[in-house]
């Protein structure tokens, strides 16, 4: 008979634990919204990404970007951890630098050293925005 009553209030203690996790991000977004300084764009766009230190160019997909970032999926079934590693990225005429931030399994992130100008911003989206 102890099972029922355990029940119950285990289903009360679940729900408040949800509760408290829901409020808890919503005041993270609140608080790291400021970290994101510039508006990404879904893009597809073929390019090149290498790695400064040892001129390895990996093939690969931009398929987001903004102002002061990329994301690159390399077109290889795995990705290395590759945090803090200065890169370029070529992607038609736009070539630009920076340095990973973030090794995940759906490309990496990469904080770019200086701003991408806004006309290659816009040549980028215009060309390759991603209808997804």
């Amino acid at each position: 008979m102890q099972v029922e009553n355990q029940t119950p209030n285990n289903t009360r203690v679940a729900s408040k634990q949800a509760q408290i996790l829901q409020e808890r991000l919503s005041r993270d977004q609140e608080k790291n919204a400021h970290k994101r300084r510039f508006e990404r764009h879904t893009v597809f766009a073929v390019a090149t990404m290498i790695i400064l230190d040892s001129s390895q160019h990996i093939e690969g997909v931009i398929t987001e970007i903004s102002q002061g970032g990329i994301k690159f999926r390399p077109a290889s079934l795995f990705l290395l951890e590759r945090n803090s590693e200065r890169v370029s990225i070529i992607l038609d005429d736009v070539k630009t630098t920076g340095t990973i931030r973030a090794s995940r399994a759906d490309g990496y992130g990469i904080q770019l050293i200086d701003k991408l100008d806004e006309n290659d911003l816009q040549f980028i989206i215009d060309n390759y925005a991603s209808n997804d």
